[in-house]
């Protein structure tokens, strides 16, 4: 007897995941997710309750120079740590099918050929669900970057009220049009860079399309690219400084700056594009799966990231 539309997914769904994670296909359509892979934002780890990020928030207060050999100096406890900390969100897909659909596709070659169109789907319908909700406030309790890097550089983000806690504000800057695009995105980039190594630098720049162009725009003379391997494939990567410039078609006229290592998606290890068992659904001449995912964008310092915005 042939395999069932369902057994068939059991089966293949693994294999499938595992091929659309290879280098021609992760993020395939995406130059935003397939560049925060590509620098390490994008973590897999075991999640508890929320997900508690600590941050290194202050310079040590007991930090003075000594005045005379015999200054005394201070005792107080030293409170340099506190945390910000973010709920878990859910994004879940249903694969979906019926038994016409197995009387329609009757030869296991079908079933495979369906399935693996269903799975394919299924993937890229998750991947872009996220990049979509990346620019949104918040999406069922998803954070987007709205969240992280506000416009007015304030707001309350992982439970910590950036109006109150000025050390948690991100950098922010305004432009009009291209004849000052660059310096605004300059001034930004420089107050989030802080002088500092580039670890900490913005290393990833993301707009809509149109944004990227006006800035391209005003780099002709000099313009420069980034991998043309990825330029063949069709993804613009300009480059600013030091960062990347990628561009989303979910994106608008803002400019987000990013580095990985204070902007982060953060998924569970165990429960990352997991398939459900197949089930039949009641009262229905159908089956159905899901695929699930536990995931929430993160920053564990506002300060190093910079939207420009009109």
């Amino acid at each position: 007897m042939a395999l069932t539309i369902g057994q068939i997914a059991a089966v293949s769904y693994n294999a499938l995941v595992a091929k659309n994670r290879t280098a021609a296909n992760q993020w395939s359509e995406s130059a935003l997710m397939k560049e925060l892979e590509r620098q390490g934002a994008i973590k897999r780890m075991s999640l508890g309750s929320n997900i508690e990020v600590p941050l290194d928030y202050r310079r040590n207060a007991s930090t003075v120079f000594l005045s005379s050999p015999f200054q005394p100096t201070s005792l107080s406890e030293t409170e340099i740590v506190t945390s910000a900390a973010y709920d878990i969100a859910e994004l879940s897909i249903s694969m979906n099918w019926s038994k016409k659909t197995e009387v329609q596709n009757p030869s296991e070659n079908q079933k495979i050929a369906f399935v693996d169109q269903m799975v394919k789907n299924a993937l890229a319908s998750h991947d872009d669900a996220i990049e979509e909700a990346l620019f949104a406030t918040s999406t069922n309790g998803f954070l987007g970057l709205i969240t992280h890097v506000a416009v007015a550089g304030t707001g309350s983000d992982g439970g910590i009220d950036s109006s109150i806690e000025a050390w948690w504000r991100n950098q922010q800057a305004t432009y009009v049009d291209d004849t000052d695009i660059e310096s605004a995105l300059t001034t930004a980039w420089n107050a989030a860079a802080k002088g500092s190594g580039s670890s900490l630098q913005p290393t990833l720049l993301v707009s809509d399309g149109a944004t990227q162009a006006l800035f391209e725009g005003t780099q002709q003379a000099n313009q420069r690219y980034v991998d043309t391997d990825e330029l063949k494939a069709g993804f613009k990567i300009l480059a600013f400084k030091t960062a990347r410039y990628v561009y989303s078609q979910f994106g608008n006229t803002k400019i987000y700056g990013l580095n990985p290592k204070n902007f982060q998606l953060i998924a569970s290890k165990e429960y990352f594009r997991e398939r459900g068992e197949t089930q039949e659904v009641q009262n229905a001449n159908a089956f159905t799966s899901k695929v699930y995912s536990a995931l929430q964008s993160i920053t564990d310092n506002r300060s190093r990231l910079f939207v420009v915005h009109t």
